[in-house]
């Protein structure tokens, strides 16, 4: 930390250097050409630039950034007041003492404290501070703007990265009362069934945490999970996928553990709540850059809507509005004794 604080300490040491730097060039420069006297110019801005740095920073320091930017207006005009009368006097006093005898004696005919050509040189004066406080507060708000930009990733990744977590917890809940299930019915089933459950954890563990993976990899994960929810519901369930075609994208990437929702919502909603017959049509394809979704499956005759949705469903539409802000579709319908939810997203 101290080094960074020292970097940016050092880069805005820069920029202002080169700011009096630019300005003394040309003052120096520009005067000196309109008055076809470059020593002249060399004098007045040598005689001149200590008083516009001890103006520059006191305005920068004091009546900016400790009165202004703290919200004390009185001490922010009691400031700016001050300066403009002080450094005005003062450079009127130094133009008068030494520039004027040695290049405009014309300039003494008025009497020193004289009060319009003391404002005259405090606006001179003041023109330039404002320009170097100016530039330094833009590069201040560009600053500021970069910081919040930074915190504002920051909060989106931490939300997305809790609502990720969350994921992971209704999964195992899930998984473990589909265990109990089976433990009870299909005893001989359990060895296998905890088989592919170490497999589903270790992707959880090892590729949850990841930005993006192979739209490959994700579907191989709902394979072994579909796989491990048939051995609870066997024959009376009817699952198909087509999810055969897409071993051929291994170059696309989603983020991890987004399709998994609709395939828990399924089984959970739809096939534990039916009695036999029960079916579930999970379909994946390409439309452009865009991925289409869809998970169908048969709900009981007379079923709450509410029902058919739940954690799952609710953490994956925030999750979508933090990966995909105002780009992704996602469209429930529930008819009479199906339900059906499509989800469109932009691919990597």
């Amino acid at each position: 930390m101290k080094i960074l604080s020292s970097y940016k300490t050092n880069r805005v040491a820069w920029a202002q250097g080169i700011f009096w730097l630019s300005y003394f060039l040309f003052e120096w420069l520009n005067t000196g050409a309109y008055l076809d006297n470059f020593r002249q110019s060399l004098f007045f801005i040598l005689l001149n630039i200590p008083l516009l740095l001890a103006a520059g920073y006191w305005h920068l320091l004091v009546t900016i950034r400790h009165f202004l930017l703290s919200g004390k207006m009185l001490g922010f005009y009691v400031s700016l007041v001050a300066g403009i009368l002080v450094f005005g006097s003062l450079r009127r006093f130094i133009n008068y003492t030494y520039y004027y005898p040695a290049f405009i004696p014309m300039g003494l005919h008025k009497p020193l404290w004289y009060f319009p050509k003391i404002m005259a040189e405090a606006m001179q004066l003041h023109l330039v501070v404002g320009l170097f406080i100016a530039v330094d507060l833009v590069r201040h708000a560009l600053q500021q703007q970069r910081l919040n930009e930074t915190y504002r990733r920051e909060k989106v990744s931490a939300e997305y990265r809790l609502l990720q977590s969350q994921v992971q917890p209704h999964f195992l809940f899930n998984t473990l009362n589909n265990l109990i299930s089976v433990s009870m019915h299909q005893p001989g089933q359990v060895p296998y069934l905890l088989h592919r459950l170490a497999g589903l954890l270790s992707y959880q563990l090892h590729e949850s945490h990841r930005t993006l993976v192979p739209i490959t990899r994700e579907l191989a994960y709902l394979t072994d999970y579909i796989s491990l929810e048939k051995i609870r519901y066997g024959d009376r369930l009817d699952v198909q996928t087509n999810f055969q075609e897409c071993e051929l994208w291994t170059h696309l990437h989603i983020p991890p553990l987004l399709l998994l929702p609709f395939v828990e919502n399924a089984f959970k909603h739809g096939a534990s709540q039916t009695e036999e017959g029960c079916w579930i049509q999970l379909h994946v394809s390409q439309r452009g850059n865009r991925l289409v979704f869809s998970a169908e499956n048969s709900v009981p005759e007379v079923v709450n809507e509410t029902s058919t949705t739940g954690l799952g469903l609710n953490n994956l539409k925030q999750r979508l509005e933090i990966l995909f802000p105002g780009t992704y579709e996602l469209v429930t319908l529930q008819e009479e004794g199906q339900y059906l939810a499509v989800l469109k997203f932009d691919l990597y």
